[in-house]
């Protein structure tokens, strides 16, 4: 009867979603460009793999509805920039019938890639779905959307095997792992940075196992995991936020040496007599999580070792109930205030079943005589694209396939309800108009989305602009969604130079950035509210003199290298970070404020920071406020890191839950800081009285997680 039962519950649950895309013009259809069949029957390797050895950078591959019988593995070939592979989501499916053991996809060095609406079935003879197995260059900013990965007798995705170049940033959106020994294994060390998103596992052995890498998890579900949901071995810090778990062995298991964040995690049913959560090593916060229904009498978290935890709002709210008889090891158990997690219950699902892509495409080239050649003025073919789009509305897409658009005078995006876009890493945009201009100037946008091109990034040339992309306003509030755009600042040390620019954004005006490179610059944004899920180089800017300052600049994930600095704050702004991940930066944290100036506040929680310079890692300058750096790992370098603070105002500086590795942390301090040190390991505790700090981070993660449930509509 169980049996039964939960074969009902998985014919029930949702799949990912059908995708019937309007082709663009420069698709390669595999059906009739490279004659695969799709029909079940023919083997489809040949014809498949023929398109995978042909595509360039750039390249788009289109496999329509259907099902591609494969018999060896598909191997696409780097080093390759901006490859797509994208298909009809459950409509399309490459189905395994070739030796047992056999892995289905190896990806060899292909960054910037995307692969999207694809279904994985194994059929429980092949042993991995879709290997990241790189021997030719560095994997990076890639990403998985809107697949599936069934019946693997290792992996479904797999990271990191027998590995001679890393594949690093990988995310992953909306997928689905069904009946796999593991859903996603991530092997070793430079592994880093995979980022879940809205993804659900089913009947796994175990669901992500880490070992040496790092991983964020969101909004994700996991049921009747054999083993456990999430196996932490991480070398730098993960974080679990907002996933539920129902049915599983064990919810997670941690035993790396970096820290970890639990936050508005929901479990109910594990079957494990020992533990839901077992916790050996570095510091955890745990935040708004729930447990119920677990083996009666048990608690369902066990600590070991040296185990420091940070707990707020967790039910249940009593130590020894949470803990068991480790409850003296919670240095710190805070009250849980309000308003707590957004997360309902454990059986909430994550999975979007029903995307809309059906909108109208209209193409720069085909439709408005665009060149794309890097030497013709497309200006005003992008221009009537836009405007043509906009006047259609609902959701069209000014589109502009592969290829290098000039433009001389600033492109201008306003009005409702439509979408600009390219192909990806290689739809390049080329300012050729004068020193300091705006190449694209967004105002007052509505429901519209700019995606997957580049504008000023450095691997275009020099462009001279004051400004990349401008997103302004006229005196009402906008909404707008940026996804894969990619403009200057990566690797350029030159933080108030171009970018992607938000000027004086006033309250009500929302602002979603789905993926990003580049300088970000924030310049009296405070009434605005900001969520940014992935964004990657360059350094991030918060200036602006405005009083009205109950908005919210919100980022989940954030990866900085070779930066200086990696953030600065000036006007006493305030902003919000959770896994942000910082490493070879030259310089860290730049906080400036001003009598003038109402207090701020700046949270940052995170997986690692590595700098190698003397500079100092916090600078305050008359900053004051709340500082908050948490659950963090301090790696390698330097030595000896300073915190330094100036100024007369009262500033409260907090580090809680941080592993301080071969480190020791100097701080230079001015007499009206006041320092807080808790639960690290590492330095002594100090300044415990003080802990309204900590409390106004945890209610600021909160915040940035109730943002998330709103803007995604969970």
């Amino acid at each position: 009867m169980l049996s039964a039962l939960l074969v009902a519950l998985t014919v029930a649950a949702a799949d990912i979603p059908r995708l019937d895309w309007q082709p663009r013009s420069d698709w390669l259809d595999v059906k009739t460009r490279y004659a695969a069949a799709g029909d079940g029957v023919a083997d489809d390797t040949a014809a498949l793999q023929a398109a995978l050895t042909a595509a360039g950078d750039g390249a788009t591959l289109y496999l329509p509805a259907g099902t591609y019988r494969l018999t060896q593995t598909l191997t696409l070939n780097g080093p390759h920039l901006g490859i797509t592979l994208i298909g009809c989501g459950r409509a399309t499916t490459l189905v395994w019938d070739g030796e047992g053991g056999g892995r289905m996809f190896r990806c060899n060095g292909v960054a910037e890639s995307r692969f999207i609406g694809l279904t994985w079935d194994g059929r429980g003879k092949a042993a991995v779905g879709f290997d990241h197995n790189s021997a030719n260059r560095f994997e990076t900013e890639v990403r998985h959307q809107y697949e599936a990965f069934r019946d693997f007798t290792v992996a479904g995705i797999r990271i990191g095997w027998q590995q001679k170049l890393a594949s690093a940033e990988i995310t992953y959106l909306g997928c689905l792992f069904e009946r796999c020994a593991t859903g996603v294994s991530i092997g070793t060390f430079n592994d880093y940075d995979n980022s879940f998103d809205g993804c659900e596992w089913r009947d796994c052995g175990t669901g992500i196992a880490d070992n040496k890498g790092n991983f964020y998890v969101r909004n994700s579900h996991f049921a009747r995991s054999k083993i456990v949901d999430c196996r932490v071995g991480s070398e730098h810090g993960s974080s679990i936020r907002r996933c539920t778990s129902s049915g599983s062995k064990r919810f997670v298991s941690h035993a790396g040496i970096s820290p970890l964040v639990l936050q508005d995690c929901h479990v109910a049913h594990w079957t494990d007599p020992e533990a839901a959560v077992d916790l050996l090593g570095s510091p955890v916060m745990m935040l708004d999580c729930a447990f119920d229904d677990g083996p009666p009498g048990q608690a369902p978290v066990r600590l070991g070792g040296s185990r420091k935890l940070i707990a707020r709002g967790n039910r249940p709210a009593d130590a020894a109930a949470l803990v068991g008889a480790a409850a003296a090891k919670i240095p710190l158990l805070l009250p849980a205030g309000e308003p707590g997690g957004v997360v309902r219950d454990a059986e909430q699902t994550f999975l979007r079943s029903d995307v809309d892509v059906t909108y109208r495409v209209l193409d720069a080239k085909r439709d408005f005589g665009a060149k794309g050649d890097g030497r013709s003025d497309d200006t005003d073919a992008l221009q009537h694209a836009i405007d043509a789009a906009r006047a259609a509305g609902h959701g069209t897409l000014a589109y502009l396939p592969t290829g290098n658009y000039v433009i001389s005078r600033s492109l201008r995006i306003t009005g409702a309800d439509y979408r600009f876009g390219g192909s990806g890493y290689n739809t390049r945009i080329l300012w050729r108009g004068p020193e300091h201009g705006i190449g694209i100037e967004v105002v007052d946008p509505q429901n519209v989305t700019l995606e997957q091109f580049m504008l000023g990034h450095h691997d275009s040339g020099p462009m001279k602009l004051d400004a990349d992309i401008r997103q302004s306003s006229t005196g009402g509030p906008s909404r707008v969604t940026y996804d894969t755009v990619d403009v200057f600042g990566m690797y350029q040390k030159k933080p108030d130079r171009e970018g992607l620019l938000f000027d004086h954004l006033p309250a009500g005006s929302l602002v979603h950035v789905l993926a990003a490179n580049g300088n970000l610059r924030f310049d009296d944004c405070g009434a605005a509210r900001f969520l940014l899920a992935q964004s990657f180089e360059g350094t991030v800017t918060v200036s602006g003199k405005g009083k009205q300052r109950d908005g919210l600049i919100g980022f989940e994930f954030r990866l900085e290298t070779l930066v200086e600095p990696s953030v600065q704050v000036r006007d006493n702004q305030s902003l919000v970070m959770s896994d942000f991940y910082l490493e070879q930066a030259q310089r860290h944290l730049v906080l400036e404020g001003g009598a003038d100036d109402p207090p701020g506040r700046v949270t940052i929680t995170g997986p690692k920071i590595h700098t190698e310079t003397q500079y100092p890692l916090l600078e305050a300058h008359g900053y004051h406020g709340q500082v908050y750096l948490g659950d963090d790992q301090y790696y390698v370098a330097p030595k000896e890191p300073r915190f330094v603070t100036t100024g007369e105002l009262p500033l409260l500086l907090t580090l809680a839950g941080n592993f301080w590795y071969n480190v020791t942390p100097r701080f230079e301090l001015a007499p009206s800081t006041t320092l807080v040190l808790v639960a690290n390991a590492g330095p002594a505790d100090q300044g415990v009285e003080h802990l309204e700090g900590l409390v106004a981070a945890t209610d600021d993660l909160r915040r940035l997680g109730g943002l998330d449930a709103e803007v995604n509509g969970r």
